[in-house]
């Protein structure tokens, strides 16, 4: 077992070097690890009322993972499952970037990524685009031309008076640029071309760079102002990680070759196929499909496994030999609709392959030490906060009992009159024409003689002529004009034309009124039950949240105090 789950959980530990944010009955949570929840960018832009807000779903998180290792879920051997592969996935993860992806990176680059992650940038850039260009839409001008464009932009900013802002304005082929005055805002170190942060972050606040060239054609950049980045906070491990994953956009054309030949080079040094088992396990459940497909039923390759009798070796791993159910726990992880149809044995053995490489690379992750990496530690914490949290509000919500019969019906009398009832209804018969003078020539002989509604509508409407201009029931607030007009006549009353709003004229006459009829009690009743639930499950949320945000054990950071109402 990679480590006990038990002291996972308290990242706070690692929080006091670094101060805290919120602390929880003596449970310290850092700015690494609320950064890693709610971004700093999303922090510094918003506003008091949002930052109180990002800070009580932050104590409310944070309060309810406390209180399920309190109330003993990590005794739960499924929940305690699920951690143990979240564990595994992010070892997996670090093993990958370690042996892998780091390894693909300069000193140079290292170096400048040690000395640039803590900050951030806000920047604006004026981009003149080229023939070449990656763009939507480039401009005819060749490379060279350019060049020379932006060299002689360069030369004016420095000659004239103007501002960098309305040089975006006027010359930058960046389509923002019109609006926002060449606006890119705050930019954290590793996301853009090294070329290009490489010399931006050597700028002073106010200083234009040099021209730099990327695919999108040559910049220039000007830095408004600097700031402290999210990474500023982290430990010494966790910042070590970071300035590694952050150079990888120096090497990111290389990473997904250089992924594919470690996976073929360890296989082949440390993995033998055992082809015919394979085949032979591959033939088993061919004919295990056919045989589900023939009863109408589908075939499910978790169960297909479990069901199988040891079953010969299909793999040797360092010289073990295993089985098909040494691969059971990953593949009963998968939903599914990712487990592959397996048209080929072919594809089974990669599909198997990627779980061993898994296995292997958990394996070296412990002997790299990284089990022991407080960027690990940390990050497992995370991932584990949140599973806590969707566990412990998982459990309060089904803590809630179903109401008996008689809060329901109680409910049903105190509500019927205004939510359980078929409203009032009218039904007419419509004569709808194009004209006030025709309507008007109807209304007339409708005066006269009433009992030729039905046969006029046939003729004459626009609308419901088939039915002798009968209409479906319909409730009031329907048909605008028409139907106000409707609710105000008696049966058998003839209205006089009426404008629609689409200029067209109508003449109704009123055929039947439905009264208004409360709906019975079982005809609603699983749909009152329901709402209680739900309503009993929001007021039990509520009711907890708010004790873990207003308890006297909570306490707010320097820094956050003052968001905090």
């Amino acid at each position: 077992m990679i480590l006990k789950i038990k002291l996972l959980v308290f990242v706070w530990l690692f929080s006091f070097s670094f101060g805290y944010v919120i602390n929880i009955n003596g449970n310290s949570f850092d700015e690494q690890d609320f950064y890693s929840k709610y971004s700093k960018s999303e922090w510094v832009k918003s506003s008091a009322n949002q930052k109180d807000r990002i800070l009580k779903d932050y104590v409310k998180r944070e309060s309810a993972s406390l209180a399920a290792v309190k109330d003993g879920f990590l005794f739960n051997p499924v929940l305690k499952n699920k951690l143990f592969n979240v564990e595994n996935q992010i070892l997996v993860n670090l093993v990958y970037d370690y042996a892998v992806a780091f390894p693909l990176v300069s000193r140079e680059t290292l170096t400048l990524s040690r000395l640039n992650l803590k900050k951030d940038l806000f920047i604006r850039h004026l981009l003149i685009s080229h023939n070449s260009s990656i763009i939507s839409s480039p401009p005819t001008r060749s490379p060279e031309e350019a060049l020379v464009l932006i060299e002689t932009i360069k030369d004016s900013l420095e000659s004239t008076g103007l501002s960098f802002e309305s040089f975006c304005k006027r010359h930058s082929n960046d389509p923002s640029a019109s609006r926002n005055g060449g606006v890119l805002g705050w930019i954290q170190w590793g996301v853009t071309p090294m070329n290009f942060q490489s010399s931006v972050w050597s700028l002073d606040v106010g200083e234009t760079s040099s021209v730099i060239e990327t695919e999108y054609g040559f910049h220039l950049v000007v830095v408004d102002s600097i700031r402290s980045s999210e990474f500023s906070s982290y430990d010494s491990d966790s910042y070590e990680y970071a300035v590694q994953r952050s150079s990888l956009v120096s090497v990111r054309d290389l990473l997904k070759d250089a992924s594919l030949a470690y996976d073929r080079e360890v296989l082949s040094e440390r993995v033998v196929i055992h082809e015919k088992e394979i085949n032979v396990f591959f033939d088993n459940m061919l004919e295990s499909k056919e045989e589900f497909s023939s009863l109408g039923q589908s075939f499910d390759f978790t169960d297909f496994i479990k069901n199988l009798d040891l079953g010969n070796v299909l793999f040797s791993v360092d010289g073990k030999h295993y089985g098909p159910k040494w691969f059971l726990p990953q593949i009963s992880q998968f939903p599914k609709s990712k487990i592959p149809d397996f048209t080929s044995s072919q594809e089974l053995i990669g599909f198997l392959q990627n779980i061993i490489m898994q296995k292997i690379a958990i394996k070296e992750g412990s002997k790299m030490g990284l089990l022991n990496n407080d960027y690990f530690k940390k990050r497992v914490g995370v991932e584990q906060s949140r599973v806590l949290y969707d566990s412990y509000l998982k459990q309060l919500v089904n803590s809630v009992e179903t109401p008996d019969s008689s809060s329901v019906e109680f409910y049903y009398n105190e509500n019927k009159e205004n939510k359980y009832f078929e409203p009032e209804k009218v039904i007419v018969r419509q004569i709808k024409v194009a004209s006030k003078h025709l309507s008007d020539s109807l209304y007339s002989i409708l005066s006269i003689n009433d009992s030729l509604f039905g046969s006029l509508s046939s003729e004459f409407s626009l609308a419901y002529s088939q039915t002798e201009g009968l209409m479906d029931p319909f409730e009031r607030g329907k048909f605008n004009y028409m139907g106000e007009a409707a609710f105000k006549l008696n049966v058998g009353d003839i209205s006089r034309p009426i404008e629609n709003p689409d200029k067209t004229f109508s003449i109704i006459m009123v055929e039947e009124k439905i009264d208004k009829k409360i709906i019975p009690i079982n005809r609603v009743y699983k749909r009152i039950e329901s709402l209680l639930v739900k309503d009993s499950q929001e007021k039990i949320k509520k009711t907890t949240f708010d004790n873990f945000i207003n308890s006297p054990e909570l306490k707010l950071g320097d820094r956050y105090e003052k968001f905090y109402n």
